[in-house]
């Protein structure tokens, strides 16, 4: 009866795709599995059946080419912010023997940062080997076991363990502090690194609770119009002796994904200036800016109306809904209010004002500048 109704279910659906989400949902009414799917793929059929013919090792014969040079191997972004922070935007994981060169160069220019931000809330997964490369530049030379990969087939258990590697091309960054983002679509293999990295303390992990697809698949080819992908093998980790299927990996500090950033680069900060950093006076600079901008607080008439008027020879006014500072007649500064004492300007970072309060009134402006003094100006008008 199950079948004729899946059957049935499908004739109704309009396409091919619609087919295949149809009957995707299906079998995760039995199964609830998020690598157990039916995709409709004509070129990945293709793909795969050419692959198998090739001379390829049955290893890799599930792996799908998605990463090219055309994506820089899923490498989609590496900067370095304000106060020295490194930042790297991985968008899949691709195989090692296919990024591994990218990921070096990634480290490279990230290897003086006082911190790193790795940012997976849009990667949906790919190699686990690339994770293991990823993972070996955050440790020393003692090998550390990532986790083991559980497979069973005619009855018989296999078990494949992951370790760090003794060697990396690059830099090492074994004391550096390190926070994973992460977001609901975060999945698989983007899972497995983040869920391994906390488990071994080795990471902080902040964002939304990850999508829950733990299980490795293998694609198994319908006909020329569908791929059948079913779960194979379970990671376990060998601290917690289970894995993130169907929970997901839940962050240490709890935010939507869209303020995942501001948050991670505001506590990566407040690590350094507490550990006293060797750039203590940059760190403690920056971090009132990515704090502010962290609350995600959203100034109001009544905020600007506080802080126009006039300090001395120093003024703030507001002029087609945005406000303006102006030292006599300089040219004025358009700034923004990140929170009611945090005023930034927007055409330079090197300085800010803060806004003075008594009795819930603003009665002075100070100038804040990296490096100089401090100066205050009270309110005259």
């Amino acid at each position: 009866m199950r079948s004729k109704s899946l059957l049935s279910g499908c004739d109704h659906q309009k396409s091919s795709e619609d087919i295949a989400k149809f009957m995707t949902l299906e079998l995760n009414k039995i199964a609830n599995d998020k690598h157990l799917s039916v995709v409709y793929d004509p070129q990945w059929v293709n793909e795969l059946k050419t692959y198998r013919s090739s001379a390829q090792t049955k290893a890799f014969s599930d792996s799908r080419a998605m990463e090219t040079p055309t994506d820089n191997y899923g490498f989609k972004k590496v900067e370095m912010l304000d106060g020295n922070i490194g930042y790297l935007d991985i968008r899949v994981f691709s195989d090692s023997h296919l990024g591994g060169e990218t990921l070096e160069n990634a480290m490279k220019f990230l290897q003086h940062a006082d911190g790193v931000i790795i940012d997976l809330r849009n990667n949906f997964g790919g190699s686990p080997f690339m994770v293991t490369s990823l993972a070996s530049y955050f440790f020393d030379l003692d090998t550390v076991h990532l986790s083991t990969f559980e497979s069973r087939e005619n009855g018989v258990l296999t078990q494949t363990q992951d370790w760090t590697s003794p060697y990396v091309p690059g830099p090492r960054f074994k004391d550096t502090p390190l926070y994973i983002l992460t977001s609901s679509n975060s999945a698989s293999a983007a899972e497995g690194f983040s869920y391994a990295m906390q488990s071994l303390t080795r990471a902080t992990i902040v964002g939304e609770v990850t999508a829950g697809a733990a299980h490795a698949r293998r694609a198994e080819i319908v006909n020329d119009d569908f791929i059948l992908t079913l779960p194979t093998a379970r990671p376990v980790d060998p601290r917690t002796n289970d894995n993130w299927e169907r929970k997901g990996v839940k962050p240490n500090i709890e935010t939507s994904s869209d303020n995942a950033l501001n948050v991670a680069y505001a506590e990566v900060l407040n690590t350094l200036i507490e550990s006293k950093s060797s750039n203590l006076s940059l760190h403690k600079w920056v971090y009132p800016l990515v704090k502010a901008k962290s609350s995600q607080y959203q100034p109001n008439q009544s905020d600007f109306n506080q802080i126009v008027g006039t300090f001395g020879e120093h003024k703030v006014f507001q002029e087609g809904g945005k406000l303006f500072y102006q030292h006599s007649d300089e040219p004025a500064f358009e700034i923004e209010l990140l929170d009611k004492e945090t005023i930034v300007f927007k055409a330079f970072t090197e300085a800010r004002l803060q806004a003075i309060y008594k009795d819930e009134q603003v009665i002075a402006l100070k100038m804040l500048s990296f490096g100089r003094d401090e100066r205050e100006f009270q309110r005259t008008m």
